[in-house]
């Protein structure tokens, strides 16, 4: 028995984000606490090993050192929770990704974030190493001296902090990537469940990464062990050394020897070493945090194998603000859970179906058009935004129609009128005007002849010349820069530029779009058999084109914009067959309702050009169907036409057709003159129906 449609309350629902947001910190909680056995590890490996027990024991000294390890943990979290977006990024260039980042907040908040958490880690394992504190203990016949072996240990850590943002920048690891899935085969679609996304198990996603992530750990810890000498040598040495000396004399008896670093800094191999150690854990540790939140993250909107809205009091019209956010996390989450529920929970897709009782409309309405929107997004940005109706003004004025008398005195007739002075009517006149100039009739001359110049010269203008003449010199000099062996930088492949126009720009969230058009199809389809009242299948139309007009646009796109063979568009190879695969489905469930529901004849062999395959990718035997079936009705025509004038005694008539006759001639006319391109056919037309009337 289906559950009732929630009744719609006087109190607004509760927003999509708080439900989403409490599935967040649950699997914040879960990355947070196996962060919690990373930082273990480091205490382990960077404390004391004295006693070998309480070096790991977690109730002890190493425990105390892993919650400080764990703090910089945490600030790699903060990081990523300020600056999570959705897809990958797809700038259209190198330079435009370097323009786009450089001077954004995401890049501050990275450098920044970075560097608090190799400034903590840094300072939990000087404090627990007895070597590394600030002085140097003298002898009796010395004094003490700032220890350099923490201040080199700062400049390493602030080295890879920097070197770990860009690192962190270029390959994006604060953009959650939502795995797409091609549909399954034509003949296996109704047999086999499509899901959308291809999501691994979280535990082979991380036996993935954790391979990649110590290579990558320890090439930037061995790439910064080499700089770090060179710039603490040249550079930083002096200018780290006055800041320890400022930061050391309230607590320590320095002596003014201390005032400047003296002879050169001899560290040795073995300290060199040890801080490289230290600083693949640390690398390591950024390295795990980054990979625990995005896959724990990067998984579907269901608590207990429900959707997260099911615990609302008003679960379809949360479902309806999450998809309506204006969030991009929000959002795609929202949409995420519908195809969820399109595609396992049917007693939920009842309830949408029988909730028409919303102020604005019934419900699935409002979902359909909030997934269509996500393509009419896509049309956008290929065509460019829709022009906009020009808008009435109220103070518009309006030409009067051509006055046939003159129009009446105001004034009173009684009143006598005022005759002009003869000085005003000369100075007002224009013989006056033209009187007054020494060359009257010089300036039409001067525009007609520079008018007639510019006339010549654009003839005589060899091709191409105003096209350089209209360039700026910023446009020649960028020209220029690509043609340069750094050109590479500042072009932009095929493959990029239709991955922005589909996907969208900076970033590309392809997980959105293919969830709207799962969603969308598989509601319509199930609505055959759930919709009690009937109100999903007026949707239909629209939804049969939009599909049509985005995957005829987007073909037409890529056809014109053809990518090389090394450059990737698979995610919008997926949208193309997502959108191929939904529209065959929605004309096969929908074929006998479609004009009857309101899809005139020229949308529908509209959607069933676009689901046809281009040629390269048909069977020779397809093609070949239609003109053997036009051959043998040709056959046909041609024996009927030869029975015909051989009862006439073989000679041709021409006979008057009668008004009945005409009006059914013009009959089998009317459509195939329609028809583009169908001469031929409308030939065999006549010859049939000649024979008949004969």
């Amino acid at each position: 028995m289906a559950t009732p449609a929630a009744v719609p309350t006087l109190s607004p629902p509760r927003p999509y984000r708080r439900f989403l947001n409490s599935a967040f910190h649950t699997r914040f909680v879960h990355a947070a606490l196996l962060c919690l056995l990373v930082a273990l590890n480091n205490a382990f490996w960077l404390g004391s090993k004295r006693d070998l027990f309480w070096s790991w024991f977690p109730f002890g000294p190493a425990g105390l050192k892993a919650l400080l390890f764990f703090v910089s943990s945490l600030f790699v979290f903060m990081l990523q929770v300020a600056t999570l977006k959705i897809g990958r990024q797809t700038t259209t260039s190198s330079f435009a990704a370097l323009r786009t980042n450089a001077l954004s907040s995401t890049t501050f908040q990275t450098v920044f974030w970075y560097v608090a958490s190799a400034w903590w880690f840094t300072e939990a394992y000087i404090w627990s190493s007895p070597d590394l504190g600030w002085i140097a203990r003298g002898s009796h016949n010395t004094p003490d001296m700032l220890n350099e072996k923490p201040i080199f240990f700062r400049l390493y850590a602030l080295t890879l902090a920097f070197a770990y943002a860009g690192s962190h920048l270029y390959r994006g690891n604060s953009s959650l990537v939502i795995p797409v899935a091609k549909p399954p085969p034509k003949q296996n679609q109704e047999t086999t469940a499509s899901s959308p996304h291809a999501l691994e198990p979280t535990q082979a996603q991380l036996q993935q990464r954790i391979v990649s992530a110590t290579i990558r750990s320890s090439i930037i810890a061995g790439s910064c062990i080499v700089v770090a000498p060179f710039l603490n040598g040249i550079l930083l040495r002096n200018t780290f050394w006055q800041l320890h000396l400022m930061l050391a004399k309230p607590f320590f008896n320095l002596s003014r020897a201390n005032a400047h670093p003296i002879g050169h800094p001899y560290l040795g191999p073995p300290f060199l070493a040890r801080c490289m150690g230290a600083g693949f854990l640390l690398i390591l540790t950024w390295e795990l945090t980054s990979s625990l939140f995005l896959v724990y993250f990067d998984q579907e909107p269901t608590k207990k194998g429900f959707p997260l809205s099911t615990t609302s009091k008003d679960p379809n019209g949360t479902l309806l603000n999450g998809l309506r956010a204006k969030r991009d996390v929000v959002r795609t989450f929202a949409f995420w859970e519908l195809a969820i529920i399109a595609q396992k929970h049917k007693e939920r897709r009842k309830t949408i179906f029988e909730d028409i009782e919303r102020p604005a409309g019934p419900l699935w309405s409002q979902m359909s058009d909030a997934g269509l929107a996500v393509l009419r997004e896509i049309d956008a940005r290929i065509l460019g935004p829709p022009p906009k109706a020009p808008q009435p003004t109220t103070n518009a004025t309006v030409k009067d129609l051509p006055r046939i008398v003159p129009e009446l005195q105001t004034q009173s007739i009684f009143q006598a009128q005022a005759k002009p002075r003869m000085s005003e009517s000369l100075v007002s006149s224009p013989l006056r005007q033209i009187g007054s100039s020494n060359q009257p009739w010089r300036p039409p001359i001067d525009k007609t002849t520079k008018a007639m110049e510019n006339k010549l010269l654009e003839y005589a203008r060899p091709p191409g010349a105003e096209q350089v003449q209209s360039q700026s010199l910023l446009e020649q000099w960028m020209v220029a820069l690509r043609k340069s062996p750094v050109g590479w930088f500042f072009l932009s492949t095929n493959a990029a530029k239709i991955n922005a126009a589909v996907l969208g720009s900076p970033t590309g969230n392809a997980a959105l779009i293919v969830d709207a058009i799962d969603s969308i199809t598989k509601m319509l389809v199930a609505s055959l058999s759930e919709d009690t009242y009937g109100k999903a299948t007026p949707t239909v139309p629209e939804a049969v084109r939009t599909f049509t007009r985005t995957l005829t646009i987007v073909e037409g796109y890529v056809a014109r914009n053809k990518p090389g063979d090394n450059e990737g568009i698979a995610e919008v190879e997926i949208i193309i067959e997502r959108l191929r695969s939904g529209l065959r489905e929605l004309l096969a469930a929908f074929q006998l309702y479609l004009l009857d529901v309101g899809l005139g004849i020229a949308d529908l062999n509209q959607a069933n050009k676009a689901i046809e395959r281009p040629r390269s990718e048909e069977q020779p035997s397809k093609p070949a169907e239609k003109p053997a079936r036009r051959q043998l009705f040709a056959k046909d025509t041609q024996e009927k036409d030869s029975s015909s004038q051989q009862r006439g005694g073989g000679r041709k008539e021409t006979r008057r057709l009668e008004p009945s006759r005409r009006s059914s001639e013009n009959l089998w006319r009317q459509p195939s003159q329609a028809t583009n391109g169908a001469q031929e056919k409308r030939r065999e037309m006549e010859q049939v129906v000649n024979s008949r009337l004969g």
